[in-house]
């Protein structure tokens, strides 16, 4: 038989932890932080130049003001982003990456993808093998 006598209510919520992709790195005193680091504070990001997604040259006009894309020093490694301009300060952070997000392994072997975790053994790609729709950081 069925009790009549009152319940309490649960209330479930699910608690999402911190992934690997959360963190950043503090180059000043080599620890990982969420938002700010506790000895030097928030992190300063470059933007990028503002450029619609399909122009043809694109991934080369987002650069930040100073930084070019030419052929990496590093045998079969493609492109690279140089620095023409004064020294870049520590701790300076780039992006985010942009490119076409696929689950399509292949991706993998374009030389300009990242690999995102989406959770246990769920993985998606970044890839920005594509000129028009990359950012500069392919």
């Amino acid at each position: 038989m069925y009790s009549l006598r009152e319940r309490k209510g649960h209330a479930y919520q699910e608690v999402s932890e911190p992934q690997d992709d959360d963190y950043l790195y503090c180059e000043k005193c080599q620890n990982f932080f969420i938002d700010s680091c506790a000895a030097h504070g928030p992190p300063t990001f470059v933007k990028d130049s503002a450029v619609d997604k399909g122009h043809p040259n694109r991934s080369a006009l987002t650069l930040p003001p100073g930084l070019r894309i030419r052929p990496s020093g590093i045998p079969e490694a493609g492109l690279g982003v140089w620095n023409e301009a004064s020294d870049l300060p520590l701790g300076l952070h780039f992006g985010p990456y942009e490119g076409q997000i696929t689950e399509d392994e292949e991706a993998a072997n374009s030389g300009y993808s990242w690999l995102i975790t989406k959770g246990r053994n769920c993985y998606e790609y970044v890839d920005g093998k594509d000129k028009s729709w990359a950012n500069w950081m392919r």
